[in-house]
């Protein structure tokens, strides 16, 4: 049995921003940190997220957008949202400088086991892989388990396929990003496509589906991607690198702790937000919060933030999307019509007051939404 003051189990982003917080703390107050993850290639991928002022991993952001667009059939908006900016971290300059983080420091060490077990004896938490038990006092996991979430509980999936594309012509606009674009079929699940322009000539262009499918094949997948580029920018290109990979989309509340008393990060916290898929910001918040809690010895650890009324909206959007998918465009279009960037913005940022949020909803479709308490109402009695 091997032990350490910190277990952390799962070295993503949730993991890792875990490290950059707790190194920053005087090594007597850490001791030593033992993080655990199971695969020693992690899966590349784009982080973005919207920020209004100075950020943590600033220096790691490899492009900001200060413009959002929208488009659907029968909108195509703009907006200048300053003071916020749309911000892009490529996840493997993210971490490339954790990795050389914890290589310079003498108290973090790392094994590459898949962990099969959590137990607690006494004030130790105990972390069993297939080779080897190890314990703390303090352990955190970001392992999750799709299978404890309740049958009654909705399950959804944002996956998406992007392309990184170079074309010939100086085709995007390099400040605007666009955001959601509806201008595509949507079939019997909600798609949209997504653009990231690095330069005039340079893009992240990604197409998303919200679904009960966790994932297309690549034929549909590309099949999607040509025709809109095809349609929408009609140029030559050549394709640098794909990513992809798939969100969860659900009500249920992720518990803050296991019943051993293994502290919950990232997407096994409910870091994701259900609605959108957003997490990098949610991981951040909960990171901080984390870090007071170790800092003044709390064991009441909390569950996640807005997992009041803003998870109520949450959850009201995720039956639509389960039950009436081809609803969600319009959803959107009334949104982004009828609402400010900025606003928008706030309210998925969950930093809105309840005034604020009943004049956004007031300029959606009423009756859907009334609709969509009842069934909530229903499911809750």
């Amino acid at each position: 049995m091997m032990d350490a003051n910190i277990i952390i189990v799962g070295a993503g982003c949730a993991g890792m921003q875990l490290i950059n917080a707790l190194l920053k703390l005087p090594a007597e107050l850490t001791g030593d940190i033992l993080l655990i993850e199971s695969n020693r290639k992690i899966i590349h991928k784009s982080w973005c997220f919207w920020t209004h002022k100075q950020s943590e991993y600033d220096f790691l952001m490899g492009k900001h957008w200060s413009e959002l667009k929208f488009g659907s059939s029968k909108s195509n908006s703009s907006s200048d949202i300053t003071p916020y900016r749309y911000n892009y971290i490529n996840s493997e300059l993210f971490f490339e400088y954790h990795n050389q983080l914890i290589s310079s420091s003498s108290r973090v060490k790392v094994v590459h086991e898949e962990v099969t077990m959590f137990k607690s004896d006494s004030n130790l938490k105990q972390v069993h892989t297939q080779n080897n038990v190890y314990q703390a006092q303090h352990v955190y996991s970001s392992i999750i388990d799709y299978s404890s979430i309740e049958n009654n509980k909705i399950l959804l999936w944002q996956h998406f396929k992007g392309w990184f594309i170079k074309t010939e012509q100086a085709v995007f606009k390099s400040n605007q990003a666009t955001i959601m674009d509806f201008n595509i079929a949507q079939g019997n699940a909600v798609h949209f496509m997504y653009v990231l322009p690095f330069s005039e000539t340079e893009a992240l262009i990604e197409f998303t589906s919200f679904s009960s499918l966790d994932c297309y094949s690549d034929q549909e997948y590309d099949a999607y991607l040509k025709k809109y580029i095809s349609e929408k920018f009609n140029c030559s290109y050549e394709l640098i690198r794909e990513e992809r990979g798939k969100i969860p989309m659900t009500e249920f509340e992720f518990p803050a702790c296991s019943s051993d008393g293994i502290i919950h990060i990232g997407s096994a916290a409910g870091a994701i937000k259900p609605s959108t898929g957003y997490a990098f910001n949610r991981i951040s918040r909960h990171t901080e919060y984390l870090m007071k809690c170790f800092l003044t010895n709390n064991i009441n650890i909390k569950k996640m933030p807005g997992l009041g009324r803003f998870h109520f909206y949450d959850t009201l959007l995720l039956q639509i999307i389960q039950n009436q998918p081809e609803k969600v465009s319009v959803i959107m279009e009334q949104l982004f019509l009828n609402n400010s960037f900025k606003q928008i913005l706030s309210f998925l940022d969950e930093s809105t007051s309840l005034l604020q949020e009943l004049s956004l909803f007031n300029t959606l479709p009423k009756r859907l939404f009334l609709k969509q308490v009842f069934k909530y109402v229903q499911a809750q009695l």
